[in-house]
């Protein structure tokens, strides 16, 4: 019981890093007032409900009434909890030492992404990955330093629900996972592989004998800093959705699955 509760509590807050991060940091401009311009292209409410409907149909959510329901638990968890962690984090950590946080804690995911590159057979894409990953952690002091970067070694980072998109499999029912945000059926299954390959997760589930990779307190600590950074970096964004989007769980949505067929098509 206790393995399990430490699980849930990891779960919850390092998975935080796939929630609007990956999806919505580069829709930024776009996105955050799309659905509030929806409504103004249309003269009346029969119009746009008539395109809403339309557009439901390209987006394949059986479980919206659950997911809406789960969008609100999550974002009143996020309100209340959450963001003041995410503000007071912006506010008293001086922004080089975020900087350095966030680098060492992307150096950790690159083993695994260089071998979704393989996986797909970006072998170019592959050798950055893990170029990146063997420079910063040693020139870079465990990558607190992105020396690679400085150096313009540049790679695309890979997930098995990408590799598993690029061999065509389709993103399946979209849904809401409470204290977790949007994924999809294949994503979903893919962060988990992924999370039980990466040294943050590895043997979490006791696979084959009781030692873990990594001592449980620390891989704790480095999931709780993985959320809060990831939530720091989108303080902007959601406040942005949450101010101008006329339905901010359709928009999260959209951008989400856009975000995902695009980083599956390179």
């Amino acid at each position: 019981m206790q393995k399990f509760l430490r699980f849930f509590f990891i779960f919850s807050i390092a998975s935080i890093s796939l929630t609007p991060s990956s999806a919505l940091s580069k829709t930024r401009s776009n996105r955050s007032k799309e659905s509030a311009m929806y409504y103004q292209k249309f003269e009346n409410e029969e119009e746009f409900e008539s395109y809403e409907t339309k557009a439901e149909t390209e987006i394949y959510d059986p479980l919206e009434k659950y997911n809406r329901k789960i969008y609100s638990f999550n974002d009143a968890f996020d309100r209340y909890f959450l963001e003041h962690v995410a503000k007071f984090y912006r506010e008293g950590v001086p922004k080089p030492a975020r900087i350095s946080i966030r680098n060492f804690l992307n150096n950790i995911s690159l083993p695994v992404s260089a071998v979704n590159s393989l996986l797909q057979g970006n072998v170019n894409n592959g050798l950055a990955t893990f170029s990146n990953f063997l420079i910063n952690s040693t020139i870079g002091l465990g990558g607190i330093f992105d020396i690679a970067g400085e150096k313009n070694i540049r790679y695309k980072p890979e997930d098995l629900g990408q590799t598993l998109g690029h061999y065509g499999m389709g993103s399946g029912a979209y849904f809401v996972i409470p204290f977790f945000g949007p994924s999809s059926i294949r994503d979903f299954s893919g962060w988990s592989v992924d999370k039980a390959v990466n040294p943050l997760g590895f043997n979490l589930f006791e696979i084959g004998g009781s030692r873990d990779a990594i001592n449980s307190d620390t891989r704790l600590g480095l999931s709780i800093a993985s959320g809060i950074d990831s939530r720091e970096s989108l303080l902007d964004i959601i406040d942005d959705i949450r101010k101008d989007s006329f339905d901010p769980y359709a928009t999260v949505r959209s951008a989400y699955l856009q975000k995902r067929a695009a980083e599956i098509k390179n």
